[in-house]
């Protein structure tokens, strides 16, 4: 079965790297439900499967299935899904759930918020995807590489990158270098913002970066309809500098700003 360019289908084909990304899986017994996105050949599924009897796989490729079912063997336990996994309902897997998977580059991020989407059905995440990527999901303040994908992820947990995985350890080989990185859902994610004011919040932050280089009061007031004076004052009882870019907030500073705009 060979690689598929429109699906993004760069095959791990290094065992070591294989069975890192299975065991930094932080699933602590072989009951608990753990899904894979994008098995493709099956490398990373045989040692998911050494761990985690009754792991569910979803694949859109569906001339992987064979070849997955050959990699894997008949012991029925597993079970796969030969859907795309933006229109998959994970809830099939069962909740709460570890969601892992070495994401294709073209639609990595999209998949990546999905699944947080989920929360609190939610555990954890490993996903490998482009180095570049990864650096700036776990990327913190002050820093440019701060940025929306940055800030959605940490609302719901912490984000450590665990790895890179060099061009080499894939077929066909890739431009650019992969990472591993890790988000472990926070207990208490469902207290910090209201469900209903999610997609809001997640608005109010995309504004904030649209314009990334001019200050955060600036580019809220063009996008948001209030003064820049309104937002400087804001900053300002927070504590912070009111000339700020929004790369210089964490989740906190945001939730803090939306909260303080957006009286409830």
């Amino acid at each position: 079965m060979g690689p598929k360019k429109h699906l993004g289908q760069h095959f791990l084909t290094a065992p070591a790297f294989a069975k890192r990304i299975a065991e930094a899986v932080p699933a602590s017994g072989s009951q608990e439900k753990v899904l894979e996105i994008g098995p493709g050949r099956g490398a990373l599924s045989v040692y998911l499967l050494e761990r985690f009897p009754k792991l569910h796989l979803v694949e859109i490729d569906k001339d992987a299935i064979s070849a997955l079912r050959g990699k894997l063997g008949d012991s029925g336990g597993y079970s796969i899904h030969n859907e795309d996994v933006m229109k998959f309902d994970f809830s099939l897997a069962g909740f709460p759930l570890h969601v892992v998977g070495n994401l294709p580059y073209n639609i990595g991020a999209l998949i990546i918020k999905k699944t947080l989407l989920y929360t609190p059905g939610i555990l954890s995440c490993t996903f490998m995807v482009q180095r570049e990527v990864a650096e700036r999901i776990v990327s913190g303040p002050n820093s440019k590489r701060n940025g929306f994908l940055s800030i959605f992820c940490q609302f719901f947990g912490k984000a450590k990158l665990l790895f890179h995985v060099p061009p080499g350890a894939f077929f066909p080989r890739p431009n650019v270098d992969s990472s591993v990185f890790q988000i472990i859902i926070d207990t208490n994610v469902e207290s910090k913002l209201e469900s209903a004011l999610l997609n809001d919040f997640f608005s109010f932050v995309d504004n904030g970066f649209s314009m990334r280089r001019k200050q955060l009061a600036k580019t809220l007031a063009v996008k948001r309809g209030r003064d820049k004076e309104f937002y400087c004052g804001e900053l300002r009882q927070m504590g912070m500098d009111p000339a700020l870019r929004p790369e210089d907030l964490d989740v906190s500073g945001w939730l803090d700003l939306y909260k303080r705009t957006h009286p409830q």
